[in-house]
């Protein structure tokens, strides 16, 4: 009985064995098939490296023979480049060689001898204007003459008849006392007549006509242009009131006033030569030099005005034109240069230019740019003089790379 059982238990014992192998075989077998059909983690690591590395050829272009019939290619040149700054303003009358005439009395105007526009010399009556006081003092003036005429002659006589002891001191003294109080009046009306803007020989002409005119002549301070006239015959005017009967300017000497933006303020100086230029002339330049910088920037517009004097010989140009003028702030610069058609700006706001040594296989190179003067760019980094260069057709070039790459 103890041999029967032991026997069926080394059975049952051999059976697990048996079925442990077959497992294990199995477990094995699988394994080893998984390993077969995955790519081990190196390879795939090294396939991802490769396939994000740039190509070298990302910056390269190669177009037709056809196509290279197009693009001009030379080299980067140098050029001279002025260090200068454009700005825009208006031409204004010379504050300080512009006269508002006024009559220095009031009264109605009675003639007007000039128009808009007429050239003057200074001394020219303008016009005429009736001024009543001036009846009193011409009255005043002829009066005195009369009594300064009549006080010589008396005194003359009371001379003559003092040699012969024929009157006595005091009565020649008196004489005397009179002829200098008359003197005296007669001087204070000729002043008074200066007063109402009359010379020597107008006054002289009252004298002998013995006529008291009430008619008094506005004249011009100064030479120059009738740039405003507001008289009228009859129009009743008064000292200082505007505006003004006429106005005078010199349009020979003229201002040119601009705003310029703060941050430009640095390239302004006080007697700075500036050149200016007007559409209406657009061939002619004319020189002009800074006079004033104003002391403060505008808070709304954070602008500073400046005014520069500019000479108007030929009367070429008006008061209100619109002008543009450029200053110079320090001396040429000779540097590498290309022309605009050669540099394109790129999305990332680059400026690239396109190389080549052949015309059909062309570099983008990234350049730093700097002045632009007539028709050309300076070039600060990123190509050298002498340099091959696609002069023109650098934006096609930019665009046939982006669309074949």
């Amino acid at each position: 009985m103890n041999l029967h059982n032991n026997q069926n238990s080394n059975s049952k014992s051999k059976y697990f064995i048996a079925v442990a192998i077959l497992l294990l075989a199995t477990g094995a077998y699988f394994l080893l098939a998984k390993q077969k059909s995955d790519p081990p983690a190196e390879t795939n690591a090294a396939s991802s490296v490769k396939t994000t590395s740039p190509s070298p050829s990302e910056d390269q272009l190669s177009i037709t023979a056809e196509q290279a019939k197009e693009v001009k290619p030379g080299p980067v040149q140098m050029k001279t480049f002025e260090q200068k700054h454009d700005a825009i303003g208006i031409i204004d009358f010379n504050q300080d060689k512009i006269v508002p005439v006024f009559s220095a009395y009031a009264g109605k105007i009675s003639k007007v001898l000039v128009k808009a526009g007429d050239e003057v010399n200074q001394g020219q009556v303008l016009f005429t204007i009736q001024v009543p006081d001036i009846a009193n003092a011409a009255s005043n003036l002829l009066t005195t003459a009369g009594n300064l005429k009549v006080a010589n002659a008396t005194l003359k006589r009371a001379k003559e008849l003092a040699e012969f002891k024929s009157i006595s001191l005091k009565e020649l003294e008196q004489n005397i006392a009179d002829q200098q109080s008359a003197e005296g009046n007669y001087e204070a009306a000729l002043k008074t007549m200066h007063l109402f803007d009359l010379n020597d020989d107008d006054i002289q002409q009252i004298l002998n006509g013995r006529k008291v005119e009430v008619e008094m002549a506005v004249k011009s301070p100064t030479k120059g242009k009738v740039v405003n006239r507001n008289a009228a015959p009859g129009a009743y005017v008064q000292p200082g009131n505007s505006p003004a009967p006429v106005t005078i300017s010199d349009t020979s000497h003229l201002w040119l006033v601009a705003n310029i933006p703060e941050s430009d303020i640095s390239f302004y100086k006080i007697g700075q030569r500036i050149s200016v230029s007007v559409q209406a002339y657009p061939n002619v330049l004319f020189e002009a030099n800074i006079s004033y910088i104003a002391d403060a920037v505008d808070p709304n517009s954070h602008r500073v005005t400046i005014r520069a004097e500019i000479a108007n010989p030929k009367h070429q140009l008006m008061p209100q034109m619109l002008a543009s003028f450029t200053i110079y702030s320090g001396d040429p610069i000779h540097s590498p240069a290309l022309p605009l058609t050669a540099v394109v700006r790129e999305n990332d706001g680059n400026f690239s230019a396109w190389m080549t040594n052949n015309g059909t296989d062309y570099t983008r190179r990234i350049v730093k740019t700097g002045l632009s003067q007539d028709g050309y760019v300076q070039i600060l980094e990123g190509l050298k003089q002498g340099e091959t260069v696609a002069q023109d057709k650098a934006l096609f070039l930019s665009n046939l790379f982006i669309t074949t790459h």
